[in-house]
Formats: C-alpha cells, sequence, structure tokens
C-alpha cells in the first residue's frame, strides 16, 4: 500500500510500504480522510519541539512511516478477537480512533492510572498512522462516527477533543470568566467548548478580523485585536482583576506563523492572582516560561498532554466532542478551508499547514483519500 515515510535528514516521500499486520484485538481501517497537525509538520521540518529527539533517534535506523494521528475512514477487517456483539464494531462502519494508547503493563497501567503511563504508543508517531492508504488501530482505541457527521468533521475531531479536555483540565466553573489568546482552530474552538460550558465572559484575542468574526460566530462576548494593548483591554473588561481562565493557544515557532513566546507571557500577565492557564500551543522543547510571574500570582499551570484527554477516558472525550457537533453546537467544517486529493499532495497540504496565514488556512489541510 502506499503511505507517507520519512528519510533520514527529515525528507517527506509517498512510498510503498508492506500492508500493516492485524492482530487478534485490532481493527483495521482504510483511511479515508486525514488532517495534518502543526506538531507533525514541525517534527517533519526536525524542529526542537516535543518527540523530536525520539524521532531523530528513529531516523538513524532508516525511512520509516510517520503521521496521521488526525483520521476517519471505514473498518475493512476485525481481528480474531473483536467482538462484534461486544465493541459495537463492525466492518463497513465509519470511524475515528483516539491517538495515545496506554501500555496496559507499566505499574501506573496495572493501577487503573492510565493517564500516568510511562510508554504510551501514539498513532503517527510511535506506531504507523493514517498518512497511509490503511492504518490498524487497537479496538480499544476506535470510536465510532455518529450519523450526521461528515467524514472531514470526524478527521477534525481530535483538536475539538483536545478543547474539551483543556477546559477540563482548567476546572472551568458556571460564570467564570475565560480569555482565549489565539484565532487558530484550537482557539477558536476553545471559545465554542467554553461558551457551551457555562462560562460567564468569553474574549478571544487574535489579530485576523476574520477570525474576529468566526470568534463571534462559536461564541465570544468580546473581540481583542491582538495588535492593540491586549492586557488593558483584558483588564478593563475584568475590572481590574483579570481573567479567571486563560487558554493559551497561539505560542510556538514564528517559522510556523506562530507567536514566540509572547503569548505566554500575556497569558501571565492577563489571568487573575490564582487563576488558572492551559497552554495548548507547541512551544519549542526547552522555551523558557515567566516562572517568577506565575509564582507571584499563584497561578496554575496546566499543559494537556493528549488531545484525548486522560488516556482511559479519551474515547468519552471524544464521544462527547461528536454529541457537540451532533447538537450543532460545534461545526468544524466550518474551519476546514483546504482540502488536497491524495497522499500524493502531502508536501502541498504540509505547506499549507506551516503557512496557514499565507493560505488564508484556519484549520490545518486535510487529504481526502478515494
Amino acid at each position: 500500500m502506499q503511505a507517507v515515510v520519512v528519510k533520514p535528514g527529515f525528507v517527506v516521500d509517498v512510498a510503498e510500504v508492506p500492508e500493516p499486520r492485524c492482530g487478534p484485538g485490532d481493527v483495521v481501517i482504510a483511511v479515508r480522510r486525514v488532517q495534518l497537525s502543526v506538531t507533525e509538520c514541525m517534527l517533519l521540518a526536525g524542529a526542537d519541539v516535543a518527540l523530536s529527539d525520539q524521532l531523530a533517534r528513529r531516523l538513524e535506523d532508516g525511512p520509516l512511516q510517520f503521521g496521521g494521528h488526525e483520521f476517519a475512514g471505514e473498518i475493512i477487517a476485525l481481528g480474531t478477537a473483536v467482538d462484534p456483539e461486544a465493541t459495537g464494531l463492525r466492518v463497513g462502519q465509519r470511524v475515528t480512533a483516539v491517538e495515545t494508547l496506554p501500555c496496559g503493563t507499566c505499574a501506573a497501567c496495572r493501577r487503573s492510572w492510565a493517564g500516568a503511563c510511562v510508554a504510551p504508543a501514539i498513532i503517527g508517531f510511535t506506531r504507523p498512522g493514517a498518512l497511509a492508504e490503511r492504518v490498524v488501530v487497537p479496538a480499544s482505541a476506535v470510536v465510532p462516527v455518529p450519523d450526521g457527521v461528515s467524514l472531514s468533521a470526524a478527521a477534525a475531531i481530535q483538536p475539538l477533543a483536545g478543547a474539551v479536555h483543556a477546559h477540563a483540565a482548567l476546572d472551568v466553573r458556571p460564570g467564570e470568566s475565560v480569555l482565549v489568546l489565539g484565532g487558530g482552530v484550537m482557539g477558536l474552538l476553545g471559545v465554542a467548548v467554553a461558551r457551551h460550558g457555562n462560562a460567564g465572559l468569553v474574549a478571544l484575542s487574535t489579530h485576523s478580523p476574520r477570525k474576529l468574526e468566526l470568534g463571534r460566530r462559536f461564541g465570544a462576548d468580546a473581540l481583542i485585536d491582538a495588535g492593540s494593548d491586549v492586557l488593558a483591554t483584558a483588564l478593563e473588561l475584568t475590572d481590574g482583576i483579570g481573567f479567571d481562565v486563560v487558554l493559551e493557544t497561539a505560542g510556538g515557532s514564528a517559522d510556523v506563523g506562530l507567536a514566540g513566546l509572547s503569548t505566554v507571557e500575556l497569558a501571565a500577565q492577563a489571568v487573575r492572582r490564582g487563576g488558572r492557564i492551559a497552554m495548548v500551543s507547541v512551544l519549542d522543547a526547552h522555551a523558557p516560561l515567566p516562572t517568577g510571574l506565575l509564582r507571584s500570582k499563584s497561578v496554575t499551570l496546566v499543559h494537556p498532554r493528549s488531545g484525548a484527554g486522560d488516556y482511559a477516558s479519551g474515547a468519552s472525550v471524544f464521544e462527547h466532542s461528536f454529541g457537540l457537533v451532533q447538537r450543532n453546537l460545534v461545526d468544524p467544517d466550518a474551519l476546514i478551508t483546504h482540502t488536497v486529493p491524495g497522499l500524493g499532495a502531502i508536501h502541498e497540504a504540509m505547506d499549507i499547514t506551516q503557512h496557514k496565514s499565507r493560505y488564508g488556512a484556519i484549520n490545518p489541510a486535510q487529504m481526502e483519500l478515494s
């Protein structure tokens, strides 16, 4: 079958690879839609972000399949131990999958602390992913796509699940004020989740007038031009106190159009004393943080590791996210601006995802497979 491979020197190509082996507890999925992620593109560019050292070491052994943890497709085979009645899975069913898989054998997993697993596998990173015609995943990771939800929306459900998980990690309470920094896909979905999670004042700060308007559509009460004095406006909106909660989504390498560390510093300034910050942006692996300011304000900082949330409850986070889509509370398709045909368009898809501002893209590029 055809799949995207990365070669030593971070050379990306499409090549013929062996068919994936289906174990007894696995499911084979024919990939129909796959969405790139900024993290994948940064890793493929050799950026110094999480997992970059691991990828570089693996490349020392030669080319490998890489990428594709946000996808949707159809089941084409069930492993011999997968009981359709017990699992609800069947051939022909539309599905996606949780990307982070606990090992099941470490001390944390044996104590039912799957979220603390010391050796989780990650679809598309540590095991072959869906930048391929077919992908094999454990049946336990499979999440059915509900009726009425498009495959394109299903391939984009992981970022929505990430926003849901971030708000859960922040413990956003009814009536609390929420400031979202960044109007990309994570920022806009963060606005929507805050609004439908019964937050009070929800504010969005971004540079793009188009994204500010989308922010209003997704539920923001206050729109702040990121080119203005954002901190002054944030304090004015909160009677000088600062926001209860800040969701920081824009930090990271300027090479892919992100804001460096400026939004991290702004988050620390704009949150109230005793408030909470979630950083879901992709910072450089050794990026410095304003720890002095965070400490002086007794700020709680969380950095959710996985869009699936706690690994053990990942499927339920995806299912909750699908429920938001089914009830027309969140529309992932509204953020999908660029779709390319087939795996052969991988370089075009990467360029769109790495330079979204240049292309006028909001969501990372999706690839449509026949």
